[in-house]
């Protein structure tokens, strides 16, 4: 995770003193980085990630905290109407309860309880339509709505049971279960407070909803220990982020 973090650190400071640099050239009449139509920003925005868990046998275990860092871009073909995307990097996770159904030696059937905590690292890159209000008063409202899709980077966890305490760091087994690619409907809304000629805060909202299973089905590949306790059933990775940022 840390040279991602650090290429897009590198990419936000070169960023930003372009920024500066085109501002200071152009003072007040300025009209954005790239153009009249364009416009860039960096954001850092803290989420809060959980699972939607349609099956039988798996729980969502409440929420986990995480962050969004990364960069965006906002073209606008109409005054007040445009197109955003950006590239980010998201860390976010869920936990997770398994009840299955096992045997004893005896033959007689009861439940399992196995808990999952997993820990997952994404490239996003979204495209959305964004609508915005005319300024009043230097502040503008804008919603946006669209889709984004995730590519892992890595991905971790621990497991355990309620049966006999056991605790594993299952590095290998979980980069392995977590499908690479996820695909989420992403809707937002939030306020643009202009500070100087197109330099503006940005504070605002973003749900992501997946469409894709967060975990492959191939439940029994590659594990150990082999009771590690797997469900089938289908896991749906959402979250919700407060945006933080700024547009120039």
């Amino acid at each position: 995770m840390k040279k991602y973090l650090v290429i897009l650190f590198v990419l936000s400071h070169i960023f930003i003193s372009y920024a500066q640099d085109a501002a200071t050239s152009k003072g007040e009449s300025a009209v954005g980085l790239l153009g009249e139509k364009t416009r860039l920003g960096i954001n850092f925005n803290p989420l809060f990630s959980w699972s939607r868990t349609p099956g039988a046998q798996t729980d969502n275990k409440g929420v986990r905290m995480g962050f969004q860092i990364g960069l965006q871009v906002d073209y606008y073909f109409a005054k007040n109407y445009g197109l955003t995307t950006g590239l980010y990097f998201d860390y976010l996770g869920t936990n997770l309860e398994y009840i299955l159904a096992k045997n004893d030696s005896l033959g007689n059937p009861y439940n399992k309880t196995y808990s999952h905590k997993y820990t997952s690292q994404y490239i996003e890159v979204p495209l959305g339509l964004k609508l915005r209000t005319n300024e009043f008063k230097r502040i503008t409202v804008y919603g946006e709505l669209g889709i984004a899709t995730m590519f892992l980077v890595s991905a971790r966890g621990t497991y355990d049971t309620d049966f006999d305490d056991m605790k594993y760091e299952q590095k290998k087994v979980y980069a392995t279960r977590v499908n690479f690619l996820d695909v989420a409907a992403s809707g937002g809304a939030g306020i643009e407070y202009n500070i100087a000629g197109k330099t503006s805060l940005v504070a605002g909202v973003v749900y992501k909803y997946a469409f894709l299973n967060h975990i492959k089905d191939d439940k029994a590949k590659d594990v150990k220990p082999l009771n590690i306790g797997l469900s089938e059933d289908p896991i749906y990775l959402n979250y919700f982020a407060f945006r933080i940022g700024v547009l120039f």
